[in-house]
């Protein structure tokens, strides 16, 4: 089976995705038609997983019917945003290839703009519901973001859940269980993306109160952000460290206490609503517990499973780190790690392609 990856920026989900496949599916050939390339020191040139790549430029109307004459996939995953590249491929093969639609990030449970994308083309919230209901299949990163799509729109029959999971082969050897000496303060550790235009990753007011409740913080950035170094030379608690490369980071991860995945929700708490982010899986992958504050999907797993803390508020923090057993939780987290892998389920993704493919055009209408 040809499947052609299909977005503007390869993503470290779309990566980790086709890493699963390739170690499930080896018969599958695997390309990628993207527009501006980056994927950083974490998986090299991807030449590894994909057959070919194709850039689409500035005008991917223009260059990709040659991808797909050239390719001739026998399926599309697509993954947005943007959701204007979905619409072009339903444009193009609609009908006669099935495509299915990855949904990461919805456009409109936002009020900030995606920062990490070209401006999308057109009407967004158009160009959102024709992705979605005009696709073979959805994938969504959450049941609650499916949940949120079926509340908006009318979804295709096949659809599925798969979550932003760790590779199992960065999953680094965990540490024996460090006793903290008397009076030393839990070690958290937050890493990924910050920002400073009042969305959910301006983080600034929470790290404040997170150290203002007897705890170190240490900040790896994906970008830099000097606006934080700056914080923490003002916060005594906050440390912000130069970016790493992931590999080096994951090896870093094991020695602290707990992962922050809480975010500022004032602005797109919808959206966080239904975010289980690739931070989340990282730390656990690190045999860390996870802190967050009341966001709907990251409360849900955390409580469901036992593998983290949900607050009120940063300011609970000091409470809700007394009333538990910090080794219980190292120890479900140690059991719970194998099975929050990519490896473990794509099982989910490699079904729903053999049931696209197997269908006739009729039966997935």
């Amino acid at each position: 089976m040809r499947v052609l990856f299909l977005q503007q920026q390869p993503c470290v989900r779309a990566l980790k995705i086709a890493t699963g496949l390739r170690g499930a599916r080896p018969d599958l050939e695997l390309g990628f038609a993207y527009q501006g390339k980056t994927l950083g020191e974490y998986y090299g040139s991807g030449d590894d997983l994909f057959a070919r790549w194709w850039d689409l430029r500035d005008d991917p109307a223009a260059a990709l019917p040659e991808v797909l004459d050239e390719f001739g996939p026998e399926l599309v995953h697509s993954h947005n945003l943007p959701d204007s590249l979905t619409a072009l491929a339903q444009e193009l093969v609609g009908g006669s290839v099935p495509i299915v639609h990855d949904v990461h990030d919805l456009q409109s449970l936002r009020r900030t703009p995606y920062e990490n994308g070209f401006p999308e083309p057109g009407d967004p919230l158009e160009l959102e519901r024709r992705a979605i209901e005009e696709s073979d299949a959805v994938v969504a990163v959450s049941d609650e973001l499916l949940a949120e799509m079926a509340a908006r729109y009318r979804l295709p029959t096949a659809r599925a859940v798969f979550a932003n999971y760790a590779l199992r082969d960065d999953l680094p050897p965990l540490l024996a269980l460090r006793r903290r000496p008397s009076g030393e303060p839990p070690r958290l550790v937050y890493e990924g993306t910050l920002s400073t235009n009042g969305g959910h990753y301006d983080l600034r007011e929470i790290f404040v109160a997170l150290v203002e409740q007897g705890v170190t913080l240490d900040v790896y950035p994906s970008r830099d952000v000097p606006a934080y170094a700056d914080l923490a030379r003002r916060a005594p608690g906050l440390t912000y460290h130069e970016r790493l490369p992931a590999p080096e980071l994951l090896r870093r991860l094991p020695e602290y206490d707990f992962g922050w995945a809480g975010f500022n929700d004032r602005l797109n708490r919808p959206h966080i609503d239904t975010a289980l982010p690739n931070k989340l899986f990282e730390y656990l992958a690190c045999g860390l517990p996870v802190l967050t504050l009341g966001h709907r999907a990251l409360e849900r797993f955390l409580r469901e499973r036992g593998l983290g803390i949900a607050l009120g508020s940063p300011g609970e923090l000091g409470a809700e780190l007394a009333r538990h057993d910090f080794g219980k939780l190292r120890e479900r987290v140690a059991a719970a790690r194998p099975t929050m892998t990519v490896e473990a389920n794509i099982g989910t993704i490699v079904a729903l392609y053999d049931e696209l493919v197997a269908s006739p055009v009729a039966a997935r209408a």
